[in-house]
């Protein structure tokens, strides 16, 4: 555990460093290998890992392009996993790089593919057409190597009916571990605990583990083509 947690630091360490580069470009650029995907995936290395990396690392000033004030959500593992034919496990250090996960196995399919899934809710309030991220670790653990399962929709939705939808994409999951996005616009405004990131789980007779989770809130008329996609 401690070999796993020190390799990671290193990682993290390495992301953090090339934040620095990135930020002094004007825009940030929207494919994979962009300043934006490198932003979120420093923030989630440096939230998930050990804490004396956060404490001794992490730089004084604001967090990356104040990444981290955008947070809207608690980062962490906190599933709630609903629906019929279902089950869960909790994996105390399974989860990417040690941490916790949460086990789902869907014994059957259902008839739509959100009669099973997954939510975490979002305590802070949205604006109307705010733009949010989510941002989620996801696998299927018992696939073999080269073959993948497709989710039909990560992302986001309000915590109550009609569950207006926010974001969702579809994800295609390996058994390792992989950090999915979803992004879209508010199209209402949401008070506290209105929000929930989503995981459908009800296509298919399968086994996904879930692991930590971040939503973010980038405000009123920001582009989502400089968000990361999956």
């Amino acid at each position: 555990m401690e070999h796993a947690k020190e390799g990671f630091s290193r990682a993290a360490k390495k992301l953090w460093n090339e934040l620095v580069v990135c930020d002094s470009l004007p825009v940030l650029e929207a494919s994979e290998g962009g300043c934006m995907f490198r932003h979120i995936l420093a923030a989630m290395a440096v939230t998930f890992s050990a804490p004396t990396l956060a404490q001794n690392t992490a730089p004084s000033s604001p967090a990356p392009s104040g990444l981290n004030q955008k947070l809207i959500n608690v980062p962490g593992t906190s599933w709630n996993v609903y629906g019929p034919n279902q089950s869960t496990k909790r994996l105390e250090t399974d989860g990417p790089k040690g941490y916790p996960a949460i086990r789902a196995t869907i014994a059957r399919r259902g008839t739509n593919a959100w009669d099973s899934g997954a939510t975490s809710l979002v305590p802070k309030p949205v604006a109307a057409g705010d733009a949010i991220l989510v941002a989620v670790y996801l696998r299927a653990p018992e696939l073999k190597d080269g073959e993948t399962l497709e989710i039909s929709l990560v992302g986001a939705t309000g915590a109550t009916a009609p569950y207006p939808a926010i974001a969702g994409e579809k994800a295609m999951l390996t058994n390792q571990w992989k950090v999915f996005f979803a992004s879209g616009k508010a199209p209402q405004a949401f008070a506290a605990n209105g929000v929930q990131a989503t995981v459908h789980l009800a296509g298919a007779k399968q086994v996904v583990d879930l692991g930590p989770v971040q939503v973010y809130d980038f405000g009123q008329g920001f582009d989502l083509s400089r968000l990361p996609r999956n």
